[in-house]
């Protein structure tokens, strides 16, 4: 099969019935057809046989694709250290209620800004209770699967009235404007599944919800995505809207009926009137609204013409297939063509509702779109990608004409634009995020992971008096960091280490370093070779002596408790892992040996981190030196939970799921290639 259409052509000496839905016969006069007449049949992609395992297989491929290259900026550029709005959300919102019993339900409801993150705040209290611990890195994780999923979901609603020509590009499309780290505020923000939520939840309403009979599963599910949608973000109620405005378009056009529909337009207007009432405003974003009507209609146009910048007019480009779609919605007769463009309809004017509210918000001076905002015109784009794509399949039952053919051949011409233009814009804003944006992130991260990890270690507030802090005020910082609960949930990358002592009847042949990273420059290298720095922050116990040669000896910590479980860090320095050196964790009861601590390769005069399993009994760390020519260093331990540490292995291992997806989906792809690959059937 190659084409838009299987044509089955055959001779035959009955006439078609007048009645069939695919019979295109020659006719001689009124009620007249001519003998021993050839039927062509043209069969639409809608009614050719899907493979089930095939479609499922590639799905799978995408998904694995989009979530490993997310999973990759992650751990490229990312960190698990909880930064700026989660420390009121989360921190004050979320963990000291739930901790301390103290009117939970109140404050997991109450707004952040103009949002009520309800989801948000529920997904990541449970990864912090799963976990033992508060990690970002994990919540970015599991944020990245929500969005893959969406992803999967679009290609899997543009399979269906596409012909399959066009399922690979709209495959490469998809992954484009899912998988690069366009959106990278939201791909590195734990605390920005909120975004994934109102579009995957929104996306459900609108494709489920406007066709659902009342009270059947389906519209029960759509009904549950719309109500849902208020606990994403504070424009959630906008889906509601678009679904209303899209029932009320079938029941103009008699396709539905006011008798049959009204518990569905009921029950939205309940959704839309609680997602109205429970707005907020906050005094401290007034000024980022928009002040004129400049402002607000060049913010909107700024959006549309995303990806690109400084060519206001692209916009008009880049929806026309939208808008062309939206015509054909119009005119369609046959009711799955109509119920598939009107599901495009519905989509694209979710965008463009969503967007008209973001400039509303945020369309202070008519800036282009903050990196947080950007996964919202991607979905526009898909859609205007799919609605390409749909003007370019044949409507079932229709046989091709002169008039059609000139239309398919424009539309090759504005698919050709437009994808140019797609592709001139991705290339700028990804040179932009690459190079630039995701690089000075990073560095942000190291600095605030230094000074964070100092006050923690330390409780000396001169450790934040930096202005790169993961929070906009030191003082407020502090505040937030002061229960109890919140110490105990501290990441791995800013978590005090165990409190780690020698035995008071240990040998003192291992010398004791303690650097600040304030004085780090300066700081001393007790116990160090002179090429290995200090370790800041952190205690550290090494066995190279003053004059150039290593202690030999062994030396014991005192007794130790692990809290949350899951594993322990140790960074390491030295020949560790050769003889006559070696690290070990110890029965605090019975000296019995639990672990030993390597790192995976020789660390020498740097630090590398080893990683054992947190003990469930209290334990010490013995480290023993019996060759002179040989040292080893170490530092206190510190606690990561299982779930962390899953994390960071998923996240640095990635590329073999991008990789592994990337060669599926190519086997897949030539496997359905050599399929559809037939010549027309012939019958006689």
């Amino acid at each position: 099969m190659r084409g838009h259409a299987l044509v089955s052509i055959s001779r035959s000496t009955r006439p078609p019935s007048r009645r069939s839905a695919t019979g295109v016969t020659s006719k001689l006069g009124a009620g007249r057809t001519k003998p021993n007449c050839l039927t062509v049949e043209i069969t639409s992609p809608h009614s050719i046989p899907r493979n089930r395992w095939l479609t499922a297989a590639l799905a799978a491929a995408l998904f694995g694709f989009v979530l490993g290259a997310k999973w990759v900026t992650v751990d490229r550029f990312g960190t698990d250290m909880p930064d700026w709005d989660q420390w009121d959300a989360e921190a004050m919102e979320l963990y000291v209620p739930w901790f301390t019993h103290d009117h939970f339900v109140s404050h997991l409801f109450h707004p952040h800004n103009e949002h009520r993150i309800v989801i948000t705040k529920l997904q990541n209290l449970g990864l912090a209770l799963l976990n033992g611990q508060w990690d970002a890195r994990l919540e970015c994780l599991v944020n990245a699967a929500l969005h893959s999923a969406l992803a999967v979901a679009f290609w899997l609603l543009a399979r269906r009235a596409t012909a399959p020509r066009w399922h690979a590009p709209l495959f490469l499309l998809i992954a484009a404007l899912f998988a690069l780290p366009l959106a990278w505020q939201n791909i590195l923000g734990g605390f920005h599944s909120q975004q994934y939520w109102l579009l995957g939840l929104s996306f459900a309403a609108v494709v489920v919800l406007s066709f659902a009979r009342p009270w059947s599963g389906r519209w029960w599910a759509g009904l549950a995505a719309a109500v849902l949608a208020l606990g994403s973000m504070g424009s959630g109620f906008l889906a509601s809207v678009v679904v209303l405005g899209l029932l009320g378009y079938r029941i103009l056009r008699r396709e539905i009926s006011w008798r049959e529909t009204w518990p569905t337009l009921a029950l939205l207007g309940l959704v839309i009137a609680i997602g109205a009432a429970t707005r907020v405003e906050v005094y401290y974003h007034q000024p980022l609204k928009a002040k004129t009507a400049h402002d607000f209609i060049f913010s909107i146009l700024r959006s549309l013409e995303w990806p690109l910048r400084d060519r206001d007019w692209v916009g008009a480009i880049l929806w026309l297939p939208w808008a062309l779609a939206a015509m054909r919605t119009w005119q369609a007769r046959e009711s799955a063509e109509a119920r598939f463009g009107q599901t495009l309809l519905g989509l694209g004017g979710w965008v463009l509702v969503q967007l008209a509210a973001t400039a509303y918000a945020r369309g202070a001076g008519a800036d282009y779109p903050a990196s947080r905002y950007m996964d919202t015109p991607a979905f526009g784009l898909i859609v205007n990608g799919i609605a390409l794509a749909w003007l370019l399949t044949p409507p079932p039952n229709v046989a091709p004409d002169r008039r059609r053919q000139n239309l398919r051949f424009s539309l090759y011409g504005l698919g050709a634009v437009w994808l140019a233009l797609l592709g001139l814009g991705l290339r700028d804003t990804l040179e932009r995020n690459i190079l630039h944006e995701l690089p000075d992130t990073r560095k942000y991260y190291v600095k605030a992971e230094s000074h964070m990890r100092g006050y923690l270690a330390t409780n000396d507030p001169a450790q934040l008096a930096f202005p790169d802090i993961p929070y906009p005020s030191a003082s407020a910082l502090i505040e937030r960091l002061a229960p109890t609960p919140i110490r105990a949930l501290m990441p791995v990358v800013v978590r005090a280490p165990l409190p780690l002592q020698p035995s008071p009847d240990s040998p003192t042949v291992f010398r004791e370093n303690n650097a600040s990273q304030l004085l780090l420059e300066t700081a001393p290298r007790h116990g160090l070779s002179p090429a290995t720095p200090p370790l800041a922050s952190r205690k550290t116990w090494g066995s190279f002596d003053e004059n150039g040669a290593a202690t030999t000896g062994e030396w014991q910590s005192a007794t130790l408790t692990a809290s949350v479980g899951g594993w322990l860090k140790i960074e390491t320095a030295g020949q560790l892992g050769e003889p006559g050196l070696a690290l070990e964790l110890h029965d605090a009861r019975t000296g019995a040996l639990i672990e030993t601590v390597q790192p995976n390769k020789i660390s020498g005069d740097h630090w590398r981190g080893a990683y054992v399993r947190a003990p469930r009994q209290p334990f010490t760390l013995v480290a023993r030196d019996s060759d002179p020519k040989r040292w080893l260093a170490f530092s206190a331990p510190v606690e990561m939970g299982s779930l962390s540490f899953l994390a960071w292995q998923t996240a640095k291992n990635a590329w073999w799921l991008v990789y592994g997806s990337m060669a599926a989906a190519a086997g897949l792809g030539a496997f359905a290639w050599s399929r559809q690959r037939g010549p027309a059937s012939v019958g006689s």
